[in-house]
């Protein structure tokens, strides 16, 4: 009995000095702060990939918002106005929803909108005529 207690002793003598002769480490956060939840109202033009795309970043995350939202959503490609989607840990935008849409071209209201402004605004290209063949030298 006398070993095993000289092992302890000597055990305990070794944690104490390694615990004052070690710095002290700064606490560390467990895991970083999820993205919060947002409820995002269904306005007219909009479809889950533009919705997507200024939540996430990825056009192509839009399944996410439809599986938590299957509830309200039976088709993907329709969505009734007014209606409240649950967007699971969607990240801070950078810029306002109309200013998204503005740039997001051919989905949402204000896209279709400047879309139509550009054609409106780019000259008709000339469609080159055809010229006749280069005649043969003899």
């Amino acid at each position: 009995m006398g070993i095993v207690r000289i092992i302890g002793v000597v055990a305990v003598v070794l944690l104490t000095l390694g615990t004052v002769m070690l710095p002290p480490q700064p606490l560390q956060a467990a895991s970083p702060p999820a993205s919060p939840d947002i409820l995002h109202e269904v306005l007219p033009g909009d479809c889950l990939h533009l919705i997507a795309g200024y939540y996430y970043g990825d056009t192509r995350l839009w399944e996410r918002i439809w599986k938590a939202n299957r509830h309200l959503i039976r088709n993907p490609h329709v969505l009734e106005l007014g209606t409240y989607l649950y967007v699971p840990d969607a990240g801070t935008p950078a810029e306002p929803y109309p200013d998204f849409t503005a740039r997001a071209i051919g989905c949402g209201p204000a896209g279709a909108a400047r879309a139509s402004a550009e054609r409106a605004e780019k000259p008709a290209e000339a469609t080159p005529s055809k010229a006749s063949p280069p005649s043969k030298a003899r």
